[in-house]
C-alpha cells in the first residue's frame, strides 16, 4: 500500500493524485459534520477549491484514474533510472506519453539517456500509469529508415487490443 508520512509540515512534495486523495478525504469529512450539524459553514474559498477539482471533467487529470499501486509501481521501477524527486513527480503527474514530453521533464535528458532508455521509460510509463480504456503496445516501423537516421518509436494507445495496426509514428533525422 502507498503511504506517505509527512514528518516536516510544508517540506514534502505531494504528487496530484495525493492532493486528490486529500481533497476527497477533506469533502468526506466535511459532509459528516454536516449531517452532524446542519448549521456549521465551511469557507467558501475552500469549498470552492474542492467541488473545481473533485467534479472538473474539462482537463481530465492523470490523478483522476491513477491508484495508489500504480504510484508504487512507477516508483519501483523508475528507481534504475537515477532520476530526481521533482522527476519522478512529474512522471506522475503529467503522465507523459512520448519522448518529446518526457525530455521536458529531465534535466540534461540528452546528456543522461540514451533514445532507448528513453523509449523503454515511456513504454513502462504507459504500462504503469495506464490511460483507462486503452492498451499500450509498441509500434513497429514497416519503413526501413535511411542510412544514419535516427528513428524514435512512440508508444500507441489503442481501444481495442485485439485490433492490428500498422501505423507507425517514427520521426527520422
Amino acid at each position: 500500500m502507498y503511504n506517505q508520512k509527512i514528518i516536516e509540515k510544508r517540506n514534502t512534495q505531494l504528487s496530484n493524485y495525493e492532493v486528490l486523495a486529500l481533497l476527497r478525504e477533506l469533502d468526506e469529512k466535511q459532509k459528516e459534520q454536516a449531517r452532524i450539524n446542519p448549521q456549521i459553514k465551511f469557507a467558501e474559498n475552500l469549498k470552492t477549491i474542492q467541488f473545481e477539482n473533485l467534479t472538473s471533467s474539462q482537463s481530465p487529470s492523470p490523478a483522476k484514474t491513477q491508484t495508489p499501486e500504480q504510484i508504487e509501481s512507477i516508483l519501483f521501477e523508475l528507481k534504475k533510472y537515477n532520476l530526481t524527486k521533482s522527476e519522478k513527480l512529474q512522471i506522475i503527474n503529467l503522465r507523459p506519453q512520448s519522448i518529446a514530453e518526457l525530455e521536458l521533464i529531465i534535466e540534461d535528458c540528452e546528456d543522461r539517456f540514451s533514445i532507448e532508455t528513453l523509449r523503454e521509460m515511456i513504454y513502462m510509463i504507459g504500462t504503469n500509469l495506464p490511460i483507462p480504456g486503452k492498451v499500450v503496445r509498441r509500434l513497429e516501423s514497416g519503413n526501413e529508415p535511411l542510412e544514419g537516421d535516427e528513428v524514435l518509436t512512440f508508444i500507441h494507445y489503442e481501444t481495442d487490443p485485439k485490433k492490428k495496426n500498422n501505423l507507425s509514428e517514427n520521426i527520422h533525422y
